[in-house]
């Protein structure tokens, strides 16, 4: 008699070639669900709803809630990191990247990271935390590499550039303002705007 097939994991996806694809839904809606509520707000049998998989499958990808918030904050900000690289080093002049950059980061604000990780950290281990934190510092180095070039050339004044990166950063979150689309023409125009007053405060004299 032909041994019977050994019983699969509940929660588990039928096919391990799907675990990816799976994977990268919850973390996904994760993110979207956590920005839009917080964290505290949102739980894991809600985001396993909107993906349309168990509770049990979120735990066979994340051993918990703190770690799934950690996963999904890194990968927004290393997606953000990889969008403003790619923005900034296609371009020939720094003013052009940062007004390509902006007018991307409005028309797809991010939540402020402060607030959500005041609301998360108290859930969250030392390691989870320092994790959130080096992808966002990741970003403000990379641009904080581009504006001491620009430094180099004379383009902008001497100034601390990490500064200047986590004060340009500062300014995206003006996307997150429910009235911008009817108090700008468009996002361009809003991101001409930002960082032309930017680099005001910014240029070489």
């Amino acid at each position: 008699m032909p041994e019977k097939p050994a019983k699969r994991l509940r929660g588990r996806p039928k096919q391990a070639d799907n675990d990816i694809s799976i994977q990268q839904t919850i973390i996904y809606t994760a993110s979207a669900l956590f920005k839009e509520y917080g964290y505290e707000a949102v739980s894991l049998q809600q985001i396993g709803k909107q993906c349309g998989v168990s509770k049990p499958t979120i735990y066979y990808h994340f051993a918990s809630k703190p770690e799934l918030f950690k996963v999904a904050m890194t990968t927004m900000l290393n997606n953000v990191r990889k969008v403003t690289s790619h923005l900034l080093n296609e371009v020939d002049h720094l003013e052009h990247g940062l007004v390509r950059l902006a007018e991307a980061r409005l028309a797809n604000p991010h939540a402020e990271i402060e607030t959500m990780m005041r609301e998360a950290e108290s859930f969250l281990d030392e390691k989870q935390v320092r994790e959130i934190r080096e992808a966002e510092q990741q970003i403000h180095e990379l641009l904080a590499e581009h504006f001491r070039l620009a430094m180099d050339q004379q383009i902008l004044r001497e100034e601390d550039p990490m500064f200047l990166a986590e004060t340009f950063s500062t300014l995206m979150l003006m996307g997150n303002r429910e009235n911008n689309p009817q108090k700008y023409e468009s996002h361009l125009a809003l991101a001409q705007k930002v960082v032309s007053l930017f680099l005001q405060g910014a240029k070489a004299t």
